[in-house]
């Protein structure tokens, strides 16, 4: 799912609260967003290129969240 997909979503209350997990895949560690709810979409946060997006620093990826309207995350490792 890209940004756009998920503020859609956001607004339209179909999201609930997103997971921030810890990745480690090839060449890239950080974390990822995956977001779920009432929708048949690839709940994985993506690029526009439609590749995983990986957050190298987690406050990045909270703000990101915050910034579409999110009021709560939970963070896993």
């Amino acid at each position: 799912m890209n940004l756009k997909e998920a503020e859609l979503l956001l607004g339209a209350g179909a999201l609930q609260t997103p997971v921030i997990k810890k990745y480690a895949g090839g060449d890239d560690e950080g974390w990822v967003v995956t977001l779920t709810g009432k929708h048949k979409l690839n709940a994985t946060l993506e690029t526009a290129r439609g590749e995983v997006r990986v957050f190298k620093r987690l406050d990045v990826a909270v703000d990101l969240l915050f910034g579409l309207g999110v009021g709560k995350v939970e963070v896993v490792r």
